[in-house]
Formats: structure tokens, C-alpha cells, sequence
């Protein structure tokens, strides 16, 4: 019956041994889940302010971008207007073109020769808007 005694103790003892370890080590992880949670936390308020910080990247973005929208706006009537101008003069040269033919035939008419001198350029950047245009009709 000693035998059954001191194996009893000897069960008591190694569960006491066991349970002192289980103890330890789940003290060692309570205390790992504790320190990755504080820093879950940290983390999620790290990520909270870059959050906010982001959205109001995306807001100045976007008014960037209606901004430039706005001055490209602006700058495509001024170049419709530009284009109006040289379809105008254009027009107008071509028009005073054939009136001028005829001056141009008879250089002894009196004092045509400056305003035929005249014309002859207007008609040269006619010809320099004219090159222009087919250039940016190629182009597109």
C-alpha cells in the first residue's frame, strides 16, 4: 500500500509541476495577446489619421482638377478665338485678293504700290495661316 501512496504523491506532484508550467506559459501568452493588441490599437489610430489625412488629399485633388479644368475651358475659347481671327483674316484676304490682282497688273496706276505692297503680305500670312490650318488638320 506504500507503493499506492507515493504513486499518488508522485501524480500530485508531477500535476502540480504541470499546472505550474501551464500557468507560466499561459501568463507568457496573455501577456503577447496584451502587447499585440495595444499595438492593433496603435496601428488602427495610425490608419484612422492617414485616413483622414488621404481624404483631404483626394478633396484638394479634385479641386485641382476642376481648376484646371476651368483654365483649359478658358483657354479653348481663346483658341477658337484665335482661330476665328485667322479664318477672318483668311477670308478677308482672300477676298481682297482678287480685287488686287489687277493693281498688281498695272503698277503704273498712282499710288497703289503701298497698298498693293500691303495686300502682297497680308496675302503672305494668309498663305503662312492656310499652311498652319492643314498642318493641324494632319495632325489631328
Amino acid at each position: 500500500m506504500a507503493f499506492v501512496h507515493i504513486g499518488v504523491f508522485l501524480l500530485a506532484v508531477s500535476f502540480a509541476i504541470f499546472a505550474i508550467y501551464l500557468c507560466i506559459v499561459l501568463t507568457r501568452i496573455s501577456g503577447l495577446l496584451t502587447t499585440v493588441g495595444k499595438t492593433a490599437k496603435r496601428m488602427e489610430d495610425k490608419v484612422g489619421v492617414s485616413l483622414n489625412e488621404l481624404e483631404l488629399v483626394i478633396v484638394e485633388a479634385r479641386t485641382s482638377t476642376t481648376d484646371v479644368q476651368m483654365k483649359l475651358d478658358a483657354l479653348n475659347s481663346i483658341a477658337e478665338t484665335a482661330k476665328n481671327v485667322g479664318d477672318t483674316a483668311y477670308t478677308a484676304t482672300e477676298s481682297v485678293h482678287s480685287m488686287v490682282e489687277t493693281y498688281a497688273q498695272q503698277p503704273n496706276l498712282p499710288g497703289t504700290k503701298p497698298f498693293v505692297g500691303l495686300i502682297q503680305v497680308s496675302e503672305f500670312a494668309a498663305s503662312l495661316f492656310s499652311t498652319w490650318k492643314k498642318a493641324e488638320k494632319v495632325t489631328k
